[in-house]
């Protein structure tokens, strides 16, 4: 099982939440970027995810903690050679919704 921490708009989380910026037809921030682009960003730990949520309040007001099982199909790899707990997620949004244990206010 492996934990991470998403910044969420909402409580409880909804499966928008958990979609891409390729899935929200948002056009990649960069071509640095654009192998992450249909991954969504999560956090190794709580307070990382808080610090970046209270950089950037417009990303969301909770932070879900999701557990996820060896069995579900998600590829995990760490992204972002400045941090050592960025990570990205690719997998179906239901899923990773499915796989929300808390959420607790920024």
């Amino acid at each position: 099982m492996a934990t991470f921490y998403r910044i969420v708009e909402t409580n409880p989380p909804l499966l928008e939440d958990f979609l891409s910026d390729a899935a929200q037809g948002r056009p990649p921030r960069s071509e640095t970027h654009r192998h992450l682009w249909d991954g969504i960003s999560v956090y190794a730990n709580v307070q990382q995810a808080r610090n970046k949520a209270q950089d950037y309040p417009f990303l969301g007001q909770f932070i879900a903690r999701l557990d996820i099982p060896d069995q579900v199909p998600v590829r995990i790899e760490r992204t972002l050679r400045r941090s050592r707990v960025h990570h990205t997620l690719w997998g179906d949004p239901a899923h990773l919704l499915r796989c929300v244990v808390a959420v607790i206010p920024v």
